[in-house]
């Protein structure tokens, strides 16, 4: 047991377990596999303990080549989710730590806290509630050898087997083009942290998690690809997601009382990114552009429609008034008007798409000055 110091003067205790690691002679990633891992697998805990054994196992039954670490946090957990990661990691050789907040700091601290102790060239956020499937690490060893990307990006699947593509664009090849990764991750809609690796550098030292905001990902994951040049898509599941009835996202599309603080943040998560977009692809292409502002609509629309859905009739000045001020902020953050997309939907008859945005810009209001 020991301290592990961060920057900005906090200390983790960490709980280190040092098993036989494997010698081999595979080491082309890595100078020395134990103090500098080509790969730092970066696991979250909040309270997850139905979820986080079976995580875990499916993270270390991989883990059968040297230059890997598994880093878990514990984010103050009040089951016996720490204890069972503890037990789990008892029972396994390897590179694995955890760490411990003494308050509960949220998911964006959590991670931050483990991009700081990662030493690995590439980081792969997991939540704890999901899995890692077959066959993952081997295949992202393969390509990271092979090509380096900054980033590579996996599908993932859910509940009764089914995939979702990550990206539209091509697949299992290095690709060497920004306009072309943010386009396709903003065409399939999956902003998520945990279906791609990262290459740690991508973060320097300005880009984290923003902390105590909903919708972390959506603030981050752009930025990170603007830093990216090449990539490469893996076009099969790398995870199995698992969806709770409990989650973010689930709470704001059954409530019918609205979450400001929540629909603020996702109002705000892309807010300066047109400009540094701009200034990192001076010529990015119309079907990129396009993909930007259809995601910002797109998510205009499901806050006006949860707005409208938790208004009285006495609120309703009020609702207009919201929704005014979301159309402003988000519209800022897109490269089209959001009148063109809807016009845009229509000639390609999208109808239910320019419909629900049409009578979304027409709910909304200017909020008096």
């Amino acid at each position: 047991m020991g301290i592990l110091s961060l920057s900005g003067g906090m200390n983790i205790e960490i709980e280190t377990l040092d098993g036989v690691y494997p010698a081999g002679n595979d080491r082309a990633l890595v100078a020395n596999a134990v103090d500098h891992p080509w790969l730092s697998i970066l696991v979250p805990v909040y309270n997850v303990q139905p979820y986080v054994e079976e995580c875990l196992l499916s993270i270390l039954d991989q883990l059968n080549r040297p230059g890997i670490e598994l880093i878990v946090l514990d984010d103050n957990s009040t089951d016996a989710s720490a204890a069972l990661c503890r037990h789990v990691a008892a029972a396994h050789t390897g590179n694995i730590r955890i760490l411990h907040h003494d308050d509960n700091r949220g998911l964006s601290a959590a991670r931050n806290t483990m991009l700081e102790a990662a030493k690995g060239d590439y980081v792969w956020f997991l939540d704890s509630d999901d899995t890692m499937l077959p066959g993952a690490i081997d295949a992202l060893y393969e390509i990271a050898l092979t090509h380096c990307p900054d980033v590579i990006l996996c599908d993932y699947i859910r509940e009764g087997g089914k995939k979702f593509p990550t990206f539209s664009g091509p697949s299992n090849s290095l690709i060497n083009c920004t306009d072309t990764l943010i386009g396709g991750v903003f065409s399939k809609r999956r902003m998520h942290a945990w279906s791609r690796v990262w290459k740690r550098e991508l973060f320097g030292a300005s880009i984290r998690f923003p902390e105590g905001a909903c919708f972390e990902d959506v603030a981050t994951i752009p930025w990170l690809k603007l830093k990216a040049t090449t990539f490469y898509h893996v076009a099969h599941p790398w995870v199995y997601y698992r969806s709770r009835p409990g989650s973010i996202m689930a709470r704001l599309s059954k409530s019918r009382d609205f979450d400001r603080g929540r629909n603020n943040d996702l109002a705000g998560a892309l807010d300066g990114f047109h400009d540094d977009f701009a200034r990192a692809v001076p010529h990015a292409s119309k079907a990129t552009s396009a993909a930007i502002g259809r995601f910002l609509a797109r998510e205009f629309v499901k806050i006006a429609k949860r707005r409208l859905r938790s208004f009285s009739r006495s609120d309703w000045r009020a609702a207009r008034e919201d929704i005014g001020r979301y159309l402003a902020t988000m519209e800022a953050s897109s490269p089209l008007p959001f009148s063109a997309i809807a016009s845009a939907y229509l000639r390609e008859r999208k109808l239910g798409r320019a419909l629900a945005l049409r009578l979304a810009l027409a709910a909304a209001v200017p909020a008096p000055i």
